[in-house]
């Protein structure tokens, strides 16, 4: 069982799913704009948080983290709820609303991603090899420090998305964790077109929100999804990425 927490009281169950690098914390601000309306049960994500849940394999499958979720709802008696994921949350957000689309009413993305692929992130976890380098760079700083800087000169990375990362992982334990949270998540993949089918089978209201100037999750890449839904919201506010949730709670 993943640690949660009840941040506001409401008749509609929401779930809530941090990005990586925050714990159930980043959500307070939109617990406090949706008291009365939500009850926010937000997670503390596998490797996130004062006391992280204990992992028992190599990887989290869908199936394993269904039965997460089931056994959470089961004990909070909870049939009917919404769900909204944040950045890495996003992924987490969308597979509980293909795992149980039949019993969601709303599932609001925030930056969310799962969606694209990231060619590094494919690259860094989707082999042994690859894994075993993703390793070697995050124990060599400097090194990974000179290849950001090469792959911004030739316009294979983005300035915000550099600054991003070297935030992300300027300390030891945020290196573990992001190493930890990117191998272990890996299996969290979707194929649009099914989750697509399942969303047009059951009235969910789907919401996204970006940052107009977020370079890290921007709004195309949405597209592999979105162009496949027949009903979704879209909504672009001006702001980066870091403080999306900030600004979604001011009008959700």
């Amino acid at each position: 069982m993943l640690p949660v927490f009840k941040l506001s009281d409401g008749p509609i169950p929401l779930l809530a799913f941090h990005g990586i690098g925050q714990d159930h914390r980043a959500f307070e601000p939109l617990a406090a704009a949706l008291e009365g309306r939500y009850a926010v049960y937000a997670f503390d994500l596998f490797f996130h948080g004062a006391q992280p849940a204990k992992v028992a394999d190599d990887v989290l499958t869908k199936q394993a983290f269904r039965e997460i979720m089931q056994e959470f709802l089961s004990q909070h008696r909870i049939e009917r709820f919404s769900v909204i994921g944040f950045s890495m949350g996003g992924r987490f957000a969308l597979a509980v609303a293909e795992a149980f689309s039949q019993r969601v009413d709303e599932l609001v993305l925030l930056a969310p991603d799962g969606i694209t692929v990231s060619p590094w992130y494919r690259m860094a976890t989707s082999t042994g090899l690859g894994r075993q380098l993703f390793r070697y760079l995050l124990k060599h700083m400097p090194l990974l420090h000179r290849l950001g800087q090469f792959f911004l000169s030739v316009g294979l990375l983005n300035r915000s998305a550099l600054k991003f990362a070297e935030n992300t992982l300027s300390t030891e334990q945020q290196r573990e964790s992001v190493y930890n949270s990117w191998v272990y998540f890996r299996e969290l993949q979707f194929d649009h077109r099914k989750v697509s089918e399942l969303f047009h089978q059951h009235p969910i209201r789907i919401r996204f929100f970006v940052g107009h100037f977020d370079q890290i999750l921007p709004v195309s890449f949405l597209t592999p999804l979105t162009r496949r839904l027949q009903a979704y919201e879209l909504t672009v506010l001006k702001t980066g990425h870091n403080r999306l949730i900030e600004k979604v709670a001011k009008i959700l």
